[in-house]
């Protein structure tokens, strides 16, 4: 029988609440100097890094008004998440709608710092000899995993990485003999309705308790990790759509090769996921839980082999079948994870009367590699920009579609300028259009693109050029483009292209866009095609 720290008599030196309320703090710290940084150099106007967030609110908008998509009629799937556009409903249609997001990753992120610092807690970490290691664990652990970095991003990945963080936590109460099913399963559910990788650690975890004897539990905690998905995909077929979502769909078909076989694939996407310093990371997190794992005896043997399976085969598990990147949020549930699942198996596997060196090592590598694989002291510095980006060229489109276009357009980039705008928007790269997202991936003939505007009867796109070549429509008349003059940004170009996708619309646009051109913001402007100005 493995005896937990606080039975071998070793005195407790730390508060069981210290160590939860030092990584939520750090982790808000953290997350309110960028949003000063932000508003400083946006002159107090707050946005996202991303446009992301605003296909979430108009998916929403359009649920809160009974449809399913982001034009209100045409149903479409453009959000990966299931739940994530349900939460954002409240206050659709009120400019309080924008904060939303906000609010979410706000709880998100008090939530996976609350739950990892009662994992370093309940682990092992206030005992003397390991509470040095727990505090710099809880104050720096949350900032090397990108706790607060993803909070900023406004997505659903926050959300996702506290259910991660909630079966993690009830798995090794769990194993450490006390009750930790409600959190698994609570975290099992919640974490595949957020996101479809959830799944993974879901049935790994099942698996975990129904190898240990807890046959009941496991096929629970599969169920309920199996649900979301299966309503998500029904509500998808009822609506007339594919089971999965058109963004799920154009990210497997970006991250895929064209490999023959299954194994192929597999590791194709492996090796992409293993270029970037974030992949490697993980690899490397998870190369440290299977050699503690499978070199301390009190993990090796008994239940805590099931614990650390699952940290392992999780990890693996993503890198086989996930992605990575894109402002770090699509693999930040597996790093927490594995991260936190790394720290947690430390004591087990050391114990009494201190850690040693390896224990300290492998906590340096948590919190010292995080620093150094995202380059953290950076991001002060990268990550604001991107925010002011995004208010300057999204937030201008918006300006001008529903204020001085105010009329159908088609883009590449859907959020901003759709969300609380009534007039049809199409979706050129297809996550709003299953149709201009099949033909782009299979059948992106010359012109492809002119024939979606004229099908639809839109007069007006504006676009990035590059992400389409000879995709554009052959009697597109160029007016000009919109263009940031200031560094920054996680955008798909600096430079937007306004066309008019009917030349019979040439001068209705112009006078458009002259009278939105006075308004543009410093960092912006809009230069003219040859013979366009008015």
């Amino acid at each position: 029988m493995t005896m937990s720290l606080s039975q071998t008599g070793q005195s407790v030196t730390v508060g069981r609440l210290t160590f939860p309320l030092l990584s939520v703090a750090s982790a808000l710290i953290v997350f309110a100097v960028l949003q000063a940084l932000v508003l400083r150099i946006t002159g107090g106007v707050f946005e996202y890094p991303l446009d992301d967030p605003y296909i979430h609110l108009a998916l929403a908008e359009t649920i809160a008004r009974g449809g399913y998509g982001v034009n209100l009629g045409d149903v479409s799937s453009p959000g990966s998440s299931a739940l994530f556009p349900l939460l954002l409903v409240p206050f659709s249609g009120t400019e309080l709608h924008r904060y939303l997001p906000l609010l979410w990753n706000v709880v998100g992120m008090g939530a996976t710092a609350w739950l990892w610092g009662r994992l370093l807690a309940e682990a092992g970490y206030r005992q003397a000899g390991w509470h040095w290691l727990g505090l710099a664990a809880a104050l720096l652990g949350p900032i090397a995993v990108m706790i607060p970095m993803v909070g900023y991003v406004g997505m659903e990945h926050t959300l996702h990485a506290a259910a991660a963080m909630a079966v993690i936590l009830g798995l090794y109460r769990h194993f450490d003999g006390r009750s930790g099913l409600v959190l698994i399963c609570a975290g099992a559910f919640l974490g595949t309705a957020l996101r479809i990788e959830g799944a993974a650690l879901a049935l790994l975890a099942a698996g975990a308790l129904f190898f240990t004897g807890e046959r009941r539990a496991g096929v629970t905690v599969a169920a309920l990790g199996l649900l979301p998905l299966v309503l998500f995909a029904g509500l998808l077929v009822s609506l007339g759509l594919d089971p999965l979502p058109s963004s799920v769909q154009s990210k497997l078909a970006h991250g895929t090769s064209d490999a023959p076989g299954f194994l192929a694939r597999r590791l194709s996407v492996v090796a992409n996921n293993l270029v970037p310093a974030a992949g490697k990371f993980v690899l490397i997190l998870a190369i440290a839980a299977l050699i503690v794992w499978r070199a301390a005896p009190t993990i090796r043997s008994g239940r805590w082999s099931a614990f650390a399976a699952v940290v392992v085969l999780a990890a693996a598990a993503h890198l086989a079948a996930g992605q990575i990147g894109w402002l770090n949020r699509y693999e930040h549930y597996i790093l927490v994870a594995t991260a936190a699942g790394l720290l947690a198996m430390l004591p087990k596997a050391f114990g009494a009367p201190g850690p040693g060196w390896i224990a300290t090592g492998a906590v340096a590598l948590v919190v010292l590699g995080g620093f150094i694989t995202y380059r953290i002291p950076l991001l002060f510095h990268l990550l604001p920009p991107a925010a002011r980006a995004i208010h300057l060229q999204q937030g201008q489109m918006s300006t001008f579609v529903k204020d001085h276009w105010q009329g159908p357009v088609a883009v590449n980039d859907l959020g901003l300028v759709s969300w609380q705008n009534d007039a049809y928007v199409l979706d050129l790269w297809g996550l709003a259009s299953s149709e201009a997202r099949e033909i782009r991936l299979t059948n992106a003939t010359p012109g492809w693109a002119g024939d979606l505007t004229d099908k639809y009867d839109v007069p007006v796109a504006m676009v990035y050029d590059h992400w389409f070549g000879d995709g554009l429509g052959d009697d597109w008349v160029k007016l000009g483009s919109l263009d940031l003059t200031v560094p920054g940004g996680f955008l798909g170009g600096h430079k937007v292209a306004f066309y008019a996708t009917d030349p019979a619309a040439v001068d209705d646009l112009r006078s458009a866009v002259a009278g939105w051109t006075p308004t543009l913001l410093p960092g912006t402007e809009f230069n003219w095609a040859e013979g366009m100005a008015p």
